[in-house]
């Protein structure tokens, strides 16, 4: 079943279109010129292509059928390269040209959020990757930034309608403010087991009033069975690669090896990539850790563990600029034109899959 995205009334009747565009398109209805047209999107720079969703479900309310079978597009999550088509319409001027700049509008920033995500997601060499980013964009379009986010990779996302879109189960068991309004994250700690739904997984915020070190064990101390912690530094504390390490090997010590620990925060490719520079230090120490429930005090050592096991990503994804695309007009009544510079017709491409409207 084809998700249904919220698309605003006046995108679907084409008054976001570009005032040249509308004008263009009068002055040809006076003149009775109404050519069939073939337009490629064409990408100026590399990226993860995403927005085909958005497109289809335009174009379903004003693409006549008899045009709809020559509709190509990428799949969302798809690599694509410099000058490579992304998406070929045909249809006559006076109906594709009011919603050439919302189709390009459409793929080019969705495909500005995957591509945020997966660069965050090869960054992070295999450890999970979740979009945090609700609050940093306008509430629009939040819901399709996380889908996006979700096409370029990453795991989860913590909007609802994100993750609605995405199938998905948002992410987050906790605010910070249930620390705050508590005063002790012990306090919070309690409240959130005592009342979050059993399904959803219990992680505790911590670093928010007091040390993470500490916090962290006076949570595993009171909760062993807790699924995780979710360490949420200020950036004024430092450094939060080696605060994870930090926490990581007092957990160990205390012979809490298997709760979990993600992090969140204003985390780029680059900051990821000095967390996976740490993790790689933390895993060629030889360091063992009792394993106090076996009686054993020789545990492996951190070759095969991850030092977090989720990473969160609070601005990146969400205040990614958009990927730049262009529309080409490359095909006029059956013969080929191009702008000055150009090549005239259609660029072969053998990626593009005709787009289903069912």
């Amino acid at each position: 079943m084809a998700k249904e995205f919220d698309i605003l009334q006046k995108v679907l009747l084409g008054e976001t279109s570009e005032a040249s565009i509308k004008r263009t398109r009068d002055i040809l209805k006076k003149q009775g010129i109404n050519p069939e047209v073939t337009i490629e999107f064409i990408s100026r720079e590399e990226g993860v292509f995403c927005g085909i969703g958005e497109v289809t479900q335009l174009l379903t309310r004003n693409l006549p059928e008899a045009f709809r079978d020559d509709v190509w597009a990428l799949n969302d999550g798809d690599v694509f390269q410099k000058n490579e088509v992304l998406l070929r319409i045909s249809s006559t001027y006076a109906i594709i040209s009011q919603f050439i700049t919302a189709i390009n509008g459409f793929i080019s920033s969705s495909s500005g959020w995957a591509t945020a995500a997966k660069e965050c997601v090869d960054a992070a060499d295999g450890i999970p990757v979740v979009n945090f980013g609700a609050s940093q964009i306008h509430p629009n379009v939040v819901g399709i930034m996380d889908y996006s986010s979700i096409q370029g990779g990453a795991k989860g996302c913590s909007s609802l309608v994100g993750a609605d879109l995405s199938d998905l189960t948002a992410a987050g068991s906790m605010d910070e403010s249930l620390v705050l309004l508590s005063g002790d994250v012990v306090e919070a700690a309690e409240a959130l087991v005592s009342n979050l739904e059993s399904e959803l997984p219990k992680v505790v915020s911590i670093g928010i009033i007091g040390d993470e070190t500490e916090e962290a064990k006076k949570i595993v101390e009171n909760f062993p069975s807790i699924r995780g912690l979710k360490i949420e530094t200020p950036p004024e504390r430092g450094d939060n690669g080696y605060i994870i390490k930090e926490v990581r090997e007092r957990l160990d010590q205390l012979g809490f090896s298997n709760t979990q620990l993600s992090i969140s925060g204003d985390f780029n490719p680059k900051s990821i990539s000095q967390i996976i520079d740490i993790e790689k230090e933390w895993q060629s120490e030889t360091t063992r850790t009792p394993n106090i429930e076996e009686g054993d005090n020789q545990m492996p050592p951190n070759l095969n563990r991850r030092i977090v096991q989720v990473i969160g990503i609070d601005r990146y994804i969400a205040c990614h600029e958009p990927i730049s695309i262009s529309p080409h007009l490359k095909i006029i009544d059956g013969n080929p034109v191009a702008k000055r510079g150009q090549i005239p017709g259609l660029i072969s491409s053998q990626r593009l899959l005709k787009v289903d409207f069912e």
